[in-house]
């Protein structure tokens, strides 16, 4: 992780803004044992709530997860997580998460619209699983002077957190999720055949190409 104080033009130390952190719908969550003791030999789930995520640049999602022990643990990573301990068949992380975060300040929303509703996570591996969407995670520039890519639109990416009928959660980007249902889009979305392009264009309203500040004092010009 970058040093997160510098110095500004008066040469006064300043914290650089770090988010890290944001709340999320807490859900309740099973983690195995053998991750959480001392023994990796360890048998069974222990239950716990997700309550918060964690977005450190270039690594895979973590959560804030409080157990039914008292125990309260960061870092739990996404592969970790289980929203069921039906689950049969699992999946490793590189395939749950298609891109590492990618700032460290991430911001968190519930699309109420889309709250709980069921869709096809397609993996990294093109497997398509049933889910059920949870929350969404924007990312905003560490600061002004280090976007990177993030303002350029063919490279900004969300991503939607989806819990996988296997028990699992996936966190994935827009082009990975297909949404259905039974009243608008069917129960079997293939968004894929429609060709869609990424749109690159930066939108921007106001352009001196066609329009100048009036010269006028009037409040309605």
């Amino acid at each position: 992780m970058r040093e997160p104080w510098s110095k500004n033009k008066s040469s006064v130390l300043v914290m650089q803004e770090l988010v890290v952190n944001a709340d999320i719908p807490p859900l309740k969550v099973w983690v195995h044992n053998c991750h959480l003791q001392d023994n990796e030999e360890a048998d069974g789930y222990e239950a716990g709530y997700a309550f918060a995520i964690q977005s450190f640049k270039g690594r895979a999602l973590q959560f804030h997860v409080l157990f039914q022990s008292g125990a309260h643990f960061r870092h739990i990573p996404l592969h970790w997580l289980l929203n069921n301990i039906t689950a049969c068949e699992t999946y490793d992380l590189e395939r749950l998460q298609l891109w590492d975060c990618f700032s460290y300040r991430p911001v968190v929303t519930v699309y109420d619209f889309l709250r709980d509703y069921s869709c096809n996570a397609i993996l990294k591996d093109k497997r398509s699983i049933h889910g059920k969407y949870w929350f969404t995670i924007d990312w905003l520039p560490d600061s002004d002077d280090k976007s990177c890519s993030l303002l350029q639109p063919d490279q900004n990416k969300c991503a939607h957190v989806i819990l996988l009928a296997n028990g699992q959660i996936a966190c994935l980007p827009t082009n990975r999720i297909a949404f259905k249902d039974a009243y608008f889009v069917g129960n079997k979305p293939d968004p894929a055949s429609k060709r869609y392009k990424t749109i690159d264009t930066i939108w921007q309203a106001v352009s001196c190409e066609r329009w100048s500040v009036a010269n006028t004092d009037n409040t309605y010009y």
